[in-house]
Parts: C-alpha cells; structure tokens; sequence
C-alpha cells in the first residue's frame, strides 16, 4: 500500500488538525508532503511540521495543521478531540497487512522493512541493521520494551502489566498484539530481526538507572524551587553552564531551563538558547536573544557596538544565530569571533572550543578548508580537556565533511570512526547523532561512486534527520547528494519529492531556501530538463542572472558568497548545454576555475564542462587531454561522483571517435558510469538536435516552442523531429514520448 493510496490522504478535511503519531519508517515524510500538497499547495497555506523526541509540547490554534508527532506533544490535543477538529492517524492505520506485504512474515508489515526487503532478500545484516535505526528513533521507554518483549518467550500477560507499559504496548499496535490477553510482537520472523537489531543493548543498558544528568537538574531545580537562585546558577555554572545540556542530555538540559523559567541571567537565556537551536527552532533562538537591551544582539549586518559590554555567553550566542542564519559572511563575524576569544578565560575550554566550532562550519561553508582544519584542531583540543565526548563527536563529523568537499572522501573514513568513538563515549543518547554518522557514511560512499548507501539514507533515515537541530554544511550535504543519489537510481520524481521535504519545517532560513531552489535546478538540469530549468532560473531572485552572466567574464573569479558561487555555477552549466560553442565560455570557465573561492569538488565539475567546451568548439585533442587528466585525479582520490554526477557531458565524449584515443584509452572510469535511471543525453542513435528536440518534447514543448528553444526554423525543427520518430519507431510526438520514457531516454 503506498502513502498515496491512504483513504484519509482523499478524506481528510480542511478544517481539522491531522496528527500523525505513529514509528519510524511508515512513510509520515511522504505523508505531510502529500498533504501539503493536497490543502496549501507547494508554497503555504497548510502548516506542517514534523517534531523530534526531544521537541517539546506545541500549541495547534490553526487549520489546516498536519504534524507528526506524540500525542504527548500536542498541548491542548484534549480540546481539539473535545471539539472533534483533530484526525489521529497510528501505527495501525500505517503498518501493512499480510496481503500487502510479501516479506510480512518477516516484516510484520513494517513499512521501512518491508521496502529495504524488496530491494535486498538476502542480506539480513542490513535487515537487522535497518531496524536497529528505525529503533534508535524512538525514546527509550518504547526501545526498552520492544527489546524485552522481542526475547519473552511467552509474551507479556496483559493483566500483570503496569499501565504505562500497556499504555506503551497499545500505542506500538501493531507491531506488538495481544491475542489471549498474551502481549506479543506481531509475526516470529519480525521478533528475530527486533532480537538481532537490539542484541547490542545489553540488560544492564535496559535496566539502566536514570542519567547522572537528571539527578543533576533536579538539584538545580530543587534549588530553585527552595529560593537559592545563586545556588543553583552557581551550580549551573559549575556543571557547563549554557552547555549544560551537551553535558548531560537535552532532557536534563530542558528541565533546568524550565525551573528557571523567564531568567534574565545570560547563563540561563544561553541555555535556553542552545536548546532551542538544537531543537531546530531558530526563531525561538532568535525570540530569546531579542530580550537582552532590546534586540540589540539581533543586528547581524553590522559589528557590534558595546561589543565588549555583551556577557560572553550571549555574544556566542549572536555567532551561532548568524551561523545558522546564513548571515556570517561580512568580516565581522570572524573579528568577534577573535574579540570574544580575547575575552574569554584560557580555561574555559568548553566556550574556546564552541567558539572555535563556529568558526569551523563558517570556514567549511566558505571553502576555506586550511583554516577549518586549523579551527577544527583548536576545538577538539578544549573540547577533550573539558571531558566533553559529545561535543568532540561533532567536531570529528565535521572533519570528515572537510574531507568530502575536498574531494578526499577516502580520508573521511578515521574522522568517523573517531566521531563513533566519542558517541560511545558520551553518556546520553539522541537518536538523531547517530542518524549523522549515518548520513556521513553514505555522503563517503556516494563520493567514491556509489549512490545506494546515500539512496538508503534519503529513503528512510531522512525521515526523522531533517526535523531536528542541523548544522548548515551537513543539511547541504544530505539535500545534495541525497536528491543527486535519488535521481541516478529512481528517477526525476523520487529526488523531486525529496526536495519538497526539505521544505516543511518552519525553521529553515532564507539561505537554506535559497539552497534548495538552487538543488531543485541543478537536478532539473542532470534529469536534462533544461527549458524547465532555465525558466526556474531566471525566475530566482538573485543578482547572478542571465544579464549579469553574460556581462561577467574575468569578474566571475571575484565571486566570493558560496550562494552567489553556486547560482553562477548553475548558469554556467546551462550555458555550457545550452550554447557550447559561445567563445565567451572560454573565458567564463577559465575565470571560474582561477578563483580561490570555488571548491575542489566544484573545479572537477568545470573541467567536465571546459572538455565538453573544447569537443564542441573543435578541440578534440584538448577535450581528450582534458578528461583524461581529470579521471585520473578522480581515481587517485577514489571520487568519482563529480564524474557521475555530470554524465550527460562525459558519456557523449566517450562516444566521440576524435576524442577517445592515446590518454584515453585507458582511463580510468567509474564502473557504473553507465547506469542510471535515465539514459545519458547525446548516446545512443540520435543525434545532438534530435536528443534536445525530444528533451524539448518531453517538457511539453510545441514546435515553435522548440524553434525558439533551439533557435532554428520551423522547418529545420519538423526536419529533426521527422528523423526522431523513425529513429524511435513511432509516428507522432505523444508516441515518441511515451517510447522514449520507456527506453530510459525520458524521465518520467
């Protein structure tokens, strides 16, 4: 049953409230983006949201509202029921059944497991470890109990349960059922797999008492609670301060920020602040800052006045509001950062190194990888003497990014198994940080050439990842490389709805917008959907547009925004498919290329598209020099997803007779360069006219649609449609479209 089938997608009004309150893996992603679709349309209008573990309870006072969430989360769901303007969807209405399911037995209809199933039947390891990820997404209590009732051997009696493990119990429904008052998982086959996904949880883990963290937090809050408000933020001081809760566990973190509720002491706002980040929420963030000297703190396009006036704690706070706002690129960011470093006491290692943490995700962002190396070293060297794992974990992660986007994603390999080695260390679980591993894991394997890991991910994991607290460079990775994965091995609409997904939580900033319209183009333009993105292009509102391109020339390397960088870099490759043999191109790649500004990863791409250049300009020898070259720099480093990721230029070339000879002979190309969801453009019997006619066609294109496209006549447009259509078999443009989506040339 897929998520489009479910009856309450067609039956669920427009005035009511849909929660979605239901596992890991059974499609609520898919879900909200349908029903976003369905009652507000792509750009509002339906409020949805999907809210972590860790979030806490929300207020719903409007409609449509479609969240995914614990009944638990939603603070007044006793009135909307009371009023009837709220839909429950569970487990229940989620799971398949039996004769949905052809892997049930194993599966118990466990959506997630069930998709993994159809793609891999044998590999039970991957089963198994499928599973234990979906587990890692839930809390504890319901973790613990599925670990236990896995291994009863004669399941639970219902009557001897407490209520709150029944309580537990019915929510799972289906996953676990009581049939003769006997609680059991569903089918035999789904419990062996629960029992391998859960062996690493030992007894003692189960059984576990609670975390030195919340004994902690109810001292402060027992301080409170008794008058001693020095006490207790002496106290707070001693055990983190504002990094209280990287110390001990959000839950501990939350409850410390609540017992001191509207506390003006920049400890206690800096903590609420770093909550409310790691929540995702950065509007609360920013809420909490505007309450020091009204707002002050909150103009980010200049320096600070008074800067040395600011408590520390919420100066740090300013930085990271700009880090994740996307506002960190003016000098200042950098020169505060320095101030603040100035001001802060050698062995306050914790505050040293998260101000060090910030400027490393600005370097990484800005491709300077020399100076988020050196910021990364810094960091990790306070975070280790302040006994600080969890915070160590993500400066490991970030190391592993700087290798990736350096075109080195072999060496990324020690930096994640350090950052597994301080998870472990750590004395407090998020689900979400091991969903970052994950993704890591999969962003290597798709640089190295293979998409399956980073298909996986996007297809599953995601579902849960992108709600959450996200550093900026890691959600650019996961957007990225997870719709690129996407369209290589499901075609154009899977990476589409991946894209969407992106757009549901509230949080995400103007520069993240920006980011994913920009992910939207280039996958249009790797599906060969050009006139599409052409059209998207110049409807974005950015300052790199197509007057401003074709006026650019050596001005191009002066392009210092990794936002700007990126729109030039989209324009370039659709003038690099659009008008090859343009003698402005030359010198709009060569300026491209010189800047120190652009990324190893994104040169690579350019070599691609200046060898493509050459071969069109009637340079066969330097188009053959040139790809030769850059496949075996790819292969030294084991990077060829640049090399995939823009086959639609590559294989053309290596179907040209005046190209493939001396170098290339043997040159080194990935192994599934040939593979893919769509056939690459310009390969097989068509010409090069004939392949952008039919594209054309594909996109809805009339014939002086085409001509304008093209820009030929109408005559020389009937002349290369007329070949296309014997070539293909066929006899008319609808016939030619369908033939052509069935032989891989079209994307659906």
């Amino acid at each position: 049953m897929r998520t489009a089938d479910l009856p309450f997608l067609a039956e669920h009004s427009a005035d009511l409230v849909l929660l979605i309150d239901a596992l890991p893996g059974t499609g609520r992603a898919e879900i909200l983006t349908a029903m976003r679709r369905k009652l507000g349309g792509p750009d509002g209008g339906c409020q949805c949201s999907m809210l972590s573990t860790e979030d806490p309870p929300v207020v719903i006072s409007v409609t449509p509202t479609v969240i995914c969430a614990r009944a638990d989360q939603v603070a007044n769901l006793s009135a909307l029921r009371d009023m009837g303007h709220v839909q429950e969807i569970g487990n229940r209405d989620l799971f398949l059944g039996p004769g949905q399911d052809p892997h049930f037995a194993k599966t118990g209809g466990w959506p997630a497991l069930s998709d993994h199933l159809a793609q891999a039947p044998l590999d039970d390891s991957a089963l198994t470890e499928k599973a234990r990820t979906l587990l890692r997404r839930t809390p504890r209590a319901l973790r613990d109990i599925v670990a236990r009732l896995c291994r009863a051997e004669g399941g639970f009696d219902d009557a001897e349960l407490p209520a709150e493990q029944r309580k537990l119990l019915h929510w799972l429904d289906p996953l676990s059922e009581c049939r003769g008052g006997t609680w059991r998982i569903r089918t035999p086959g789904l419990a062996a797999v629960l029992r391998a996904a859960t062996d690493a949880w030992s007894a003692a883990a189960l059984a576990a008492p609670p975390a030195p963290g919340a004994a902690k937090a109810a001292r402060i809050a027992a301080l409170l609670h008794a008058g001693d408000r020095a006490g207790a933020l002496d106290l707070l001081h001693r055990e983190g301060g504002q990094y209280f809760m990287h110390l001990h566990g959000m839950e501990a973190g939350r409850r410390v920020a609540d017992a001191f509720g509207e506390d003006p002491a920049p400890a206690v706002m800096a903590l609420q602040f770093m909550i409310a980040v790691k929540s995702g929420d950065i509007e609360r963030a920013a809420y909490i800052l505007s309450g020091y000297e009204n707002g002050v703190l909150l103009d980010l396009g200049r320096r600070m006045p008074r800067a040395g006036d600011v408590p520390v704690p919420l100066a740090f706070c300013r930085i990271e509001l700009a880090v994740f706002r996307g506002e960190a690129r003016g000098y200042h960011i950098t020169d505060e950062a320095s101030d603040l470093l100035a001001r802060t006491d050698p062995r306050a290692h914790l505050m040293r190194g998260g101000i060090y943490n910030l400027l490393l995700d600005h370097h990484i962002r800005g491709e300077r990888f020399a100076a988020a190396e050196e910021a990364a070293t810094r960091a990790l060297a306070h975070y280790e003497a302040a006994d600080a794992p969890y915070l160590s974990f993500f400066i490991h992660l970030h190391r592993s990014i700087i290798k990736v986007r350096s075109g080195e994603p072999a060496a990324a390999a020690p930096h994640l198994q350090a950052a597994e080695k301080a998870l472990a260390k750590t004395p407090f679980e998020i689900p979400q940080d091991a969903r970052f591993l994950a993704l890591m894991r999969a962003v290597t394997a798709y640089e190295t050439g293979d998409a399956l890991p980073m298909v996986d991910f996007a297809e599953s994991a995601f579902e849960g990842f992108a709600y959450g607290e996200i550093w900026p460079s890691i959600a650019a990775l996961a957007l990225a490389h997870g719709a690129e994965a996407l369209l290589q091995e499901r075609g154009l609409q899977a990476a589409t709805h991946y894209i969407d997904s992106w757009r549901v939580p509230a949080w995400r900033t103007r520069n993240f917008q920006v980011m994913v319209a920009q992910r939207r183009v280039a996958t249009l333009q790797s599906a060969r959907r050009w006139r599409e993105a052409r059209q998207q292009l110049e409807s974005m509102a950015s300052r790199i547009g197509f007057l401003w391109m074709e006026s650019s020339g050596a001005n191009l390397a002066d392009l210092r925004a990794p936002e700007d960088i990126s729109q030039a870099l989209l324009w370039l490759r659709q003038q690099v498919f659009e008008t090859p043999r343009n003698p402005a191109l030359n010198e709009r790649l060569a300026a491209m290329m010189d800047s120190t500004h652009v990324s190893t990863r994104q040169r690579l791409c350019l070599r691609i598209w200046k060898s493509w250049v050459d071969r069109r300009q009637n340079r066969p020898g330097q188009a053959r020099r040139g790809l030769a070259d850059l496949l075996q720099l790819c292969a030294s480093r084991n990077s060829f997803a640049p090399v995939l990721e823009e086959r639609a230029f590559v294989l053309p070339l290596l179907e040209d007779s005046r190209v493939m000879q001396r170098e290339m002979i043997e040159a080194p190309l990935p192994r599934n360069l040939r593979r893919g969801a769509v056939m690459a453009f310009g390969t097989g019997p068509l010409s090069r006219q004939e392949w952008r006619a039919l594209l054309l066609l594909g996109e809805g294109c009339s014939n002086k649609d085409i001509a304008r496209e093209m820009a030929v006549s109408l005559p020389t447009v009937k002349f290369h449609l007329k070949n296309l259509f014997k070539k293909l078999g066929v006899s008319d443009r609808r016939e030619a479209v369908e033939e052509a989506r069935q032989r891989g040339m079209l994307s659906e």
